[in-house]
């Protein structure tokens, strides 16, 4: 009786975000320094966000839903305008690129579940020439065991994972497509930071 008071006595959490004119989602983000905003590394000229900004992107989105669409407002006194453009084409360009694999990978496990399903078909159909021909018990049970993991193996990365990998691939559509707004800092704030510096 106790156990069920308990749960009922729990309330229930949900958050509310915040949501600029057009329904998007706001994900605020304060840079005192930006001078590690974008990555040394980048596999075309089009520069790309470091992994710390892109940690923080993903993390402070994650309980948001992966079809929502999002803004990003940047508070910062230390960007100039010609960054902003820049820092805007790197996020889309990271999250084009993180998109690129993403659907490579899936597009690899597909053929990887095609192939798991089709040996496991063969192999549960050598196990019926195989019992009927030699009838070995224990040999058409391992046969049988071998078929079947096949095909589990084939509906889990069909199933499960590909589901995942959608669901990265949708996250990261919203990632490139999101509204990126610059706010300045109070000066308050600014010239703290620049006192702690």
């Amino acid at each position: 009786m106790r156990n069920r008071t308990d749960r009922a006595e729990k309330p229930r959490v949900r958050r509310v975000f915040q949501r600029d004119g057009e329904n998007r989602v706001i994900v605020n983000m304060t840079v005192k320094d930006d001078s590690d905003f974008l990555s040394v590394f980048s596999e075309s000229d089009t520069p790309v966000i470091s992994t710390e900004v892109a940690d923080f992107i993903e993390n402070s989105t994650s309980s948001i839903h992966p079809k929502e669409k999002l803004t990003l407002r940047i508070h910062s006194s230390c960007i100039d305008d010609a960054e902003k453009a820049l820092y805007r084409e790197a996020i889309s360009e990271y999250y084009t690129e993180k998109y690129v694999a993403e659907k490579r990978e899936l597009r690899r496990n597909n053929v990887i579940s095609l192939l798991l399903m089709l040996a496991g078909i063969l192999v549960l159909g050598y196990e019926l020439i195989f019992d009927y021909r030699i009838g070995n018990l224990i040999w058409t049970e391992v046969i049988d065991i071998v078929a079947w993991v096949l095909l589990w193996e084939a509906a889990d990365i069909s199933i499960l994972e590909n589901r995942a990998i959608r669901v990265k691939c949708r996250r990261c559509l919203a990632y490139a497509s999101m509204r990126i707004e610059y706010v300045g800092l109070p000066e308050r704030q600014g010239s703290a930071a620049h006192g702690n510096a």
